[in-house]
Order: C-alpha cells, then sequence, then structure tokens
C-alpha cells in the first residue's frame, strides 16, 4: 500500500508509477489547492482537523465522503493553513470491479456512490481515524495494511448494503431514486454516529429533509427493517460489546446503551442473542 505525498498528487512525479493495480492513500496537510487523479477511482476523504472541499462538497471534520470518477476536474482544497493531516484513499478501478463481480453488483457502481457528506462516527470513519494514525509519522506500515484489509471489508459490506436499498427502491423512476439513495444513506450512517442518542424518527428525517411519514417508509422500504428496529439492533450490538470490554454491571450498561428499563433490556437482548446479559458474559469469559 503505497503512501503518496502531495508532490505525487501535484503532478510533480509520474502519479501512474505510484499506484497499486489494488489500491492507493495518501496523508498529508492539505495547505494548497492540488488535483486528485482523474483515473476512475472511487476516491474516499477523511479531513483531519479542519475543513477540506472538494468539486464543491465541503467536510468538516465530523464528516467524510465518497467521490466517484467525474467529468470536471477533482481539486482537493483546505484552509489557508492546515496543520491537520487529511486522509485520501484511492480504490483503483479494477479493483472497483472486482468487488463489484464478488458481490455479484452491476459494474455501474455510480448509482451506489454519492458525492455527499456522510456523519463520521461509523465503521469506517472509525477505521480512516485509525489509518490517520497509523500513518502519521513515525508511519507504521504493518497496522497501515491491516486496517486497510478491515477498511475494505467494510466497504463491501456498504456496497452490498447499498445494492439492496437499490433493488429495494428500483421500482420508482431514475430521477428519484437519485435524489432519495443519497438521503437514506446519509440518514443510516447519521444514526449509525449517533445511536446512543435521543433520536426520534422526525429527528433524522429532519436532518435529510424528508418528512416523517415519507422518510419513515422509505428507510425500511431501502434497509428492511424500521429506524427504531435498526437503533434498537445497534444499541443491543452495543450492550454486548461492552460486556466483553467493560466490568459494568448489567444495569449501568443497559443505561449507557439507552434503556431505562432493566427488564426491557434484558428482555430484549435475551432475544437477539438467547442469553441475558449475564449468561452471555459468564459462557465467554469461561
Amino acid at each position: 500500500m503505497p503512501l503518496l505525498r502531495s508532490t505525487a498528487f501535484a503532478g510533480l512525479t509520474a502519479v501512474s508509477t505510484h499506484y497499486s493495480p489494488l489500491n492507493a492513500v495518501w496523508l498529508g496537510r492539505v495547505t494548497r489547492p492540488f488535483p486528485l487523479p482523474q483515473l476512475g477511482h472511487i476516491t474516499l476523504i477523511f479531513p483531519g482537523e479542519t475543513a477540506v472541499s472538494c468539486n464543491n462538497v465541503t467536510l468538516n471534520p465530523s464528516q467524510y465522503t465518497w467521490l466517484t470518477d467525474v467529468d470536471e476536474p477533482m481539486i482537493l482544497m483546505g484552509t489557508a493553513v492546515s496543520q491537520a493531516p487529511c486522509l485520501v484513499l484511492l480504490l483503483s478501478p479494477g479493483f472497483a470491479l472486482d468487488m463489484a463481480d464478488f458481490l455479484g453488483i452491476s459494474p455501474e457502481l455510480n448509482q451506489l456512490m454519492h458525492n455527499v457528506p456522510l456523519p463520521q462516527g461509523d465503521e469506517l470513519s472509525y477505521l480512516l481515524a485509525e489509518m490517520v494514525k497509523a500513518c502519521t509519522p513515525p508511519v507504521d506500515l504493518l497496522t497501515a495494511d491491516d486496517l486497510m484489509v478491515e477498511v475494505v471489508g467494510e466497504l463491501l459490506r456498504m456496497m452490498r448494503l447499498r445494492q439492496q436499498a437499490l433493488a429495494a427502491l428500483t421500482p420508482r423512476k431514475q430521477s428519484t431514486l437519485d435524489d432519495l439513495l443519497p438521503r437514506l444513506l446519509q440518514a443510516r450512517q447519521l444514526v449509525e454516529a449517533r445511536f446512543l442518542d435521543d433520536l426520534q424518527v422526525v429527528d433524522v428525517a429532519t436532518a435529510v429533509s424528508l418528512s416523517e411519514f415519507h422518510f419513515a417508509r422509505l428507510f425500511k422500504a431501502a434497509f428492511g427493517e424500521s429506524l427504531y428496529q435498526f437503533i434498537k439492533r445497534l444499541r443491543l450490538d452495543e450492550a454486548r460489546f461492552r460486556l466483553l470490554e467493560s466490568d459494568l454491571s448489567v444495569t449501568e450498561l443497559s443505561l449507557q446503551v439507552g434503556y431505562s428499563s432493566l427488564s426491557s433490556f434484558i428482555h430484549a437482548f435475551r432475544r437477539r442473542f438467547g442469553l441475558s446479559p449475564s449468561q452471555y458474559r459468564a459462557q465467554l469469559q469461561s
């Protein structure tokens, strides 16, 4: 996994000689505008502590985005003097097509990639943040390579999810799909980032500029579960993780993952995993 420096992006060296056939990643400080390669890549941009923009998409440090190949030049810009690194991850066209073939997805991937800001806080942004740490000098290449494998795995999962959502919405007009799918994906990732908050359907619907009723119906159609079911599943998964990683009591843990009733939490946990929280912890510890 070559680490490309700003000189490569700026065209001061032969960019093509730096690329792996699978992927490339660059870590650096965005102190001036420079072009990104336009070779059909899927490009992930993950800003550090300062805002960056590319092709009229501005990202603050709580967001990241996927960019697809576009007709106009892709220019990445930061603040006047940016002291924070920005991670740019490039997946080559051949690698993207191999991923699509593996997942049974049409080679036309543009419908699955959207040039819109996505909220950080989900699994992919967590992995990208860890890559920033690994790539910051002194560079830990072994960790960066391991994280890259995990990033690719998460991208595969997200592409499959997007394909399923697209298939569920296909009876609608193409213009409607182009408008709705990015909003629903933004909503899903917003919930992944904030599922421990007191989120209501109206809050998420408002965030993606849809009516509450319309959003609730579309979310369930696209992802096969209601927003409430999705949040509940994320909270129970988080509870399971915290059972293993902490010594918190079951009561404390239930409060941390948004349950005000201990009995409701135990009942929901048992229905999901087949054991009570205490039984689950005891079984794994033994």
